[in-house]
């Protein structure tokens, strides 16, 4: 594996986020794929906010115990300021 930094970087990120996976090198074509996903903080962030943790929380328990609302549900409940 080559890894790539700096401007050659940029331009490949560029050619992927644009979609496109296949570029044409030489008259040759070379696939372009992601091999893994990128690692996340989510986890350190969550541990890090007693608060956010909680909402998380009760969200989850919230799914577990099938009590889950439409967006327009949640439109409405806004609108009538209960959340």
């Amino acid at each position: 594996m080559k890894k790539l930094e700096g401007q050659l970087a940029e331009v490949m990120k560029g050619i992927i986020h644009d979609g496109d996976t296949v570029i044409e090198i030489d008259g040759k074509k070379y696939y372009l794929f992601l091999s893994e996903e990128p690692q996340t903080t989510v986890t350190e962030d969550v541990e890090s906010d007693p608060e956010l943790k909680q909402h998380l929380l009760e969200a989850k328990k919230d799914i577990v115990n099938k009590k889950t609302y439409a967006t327009k549900e949640v439109i409405d409940m806004i609108d009538r300021d209960e959340l």
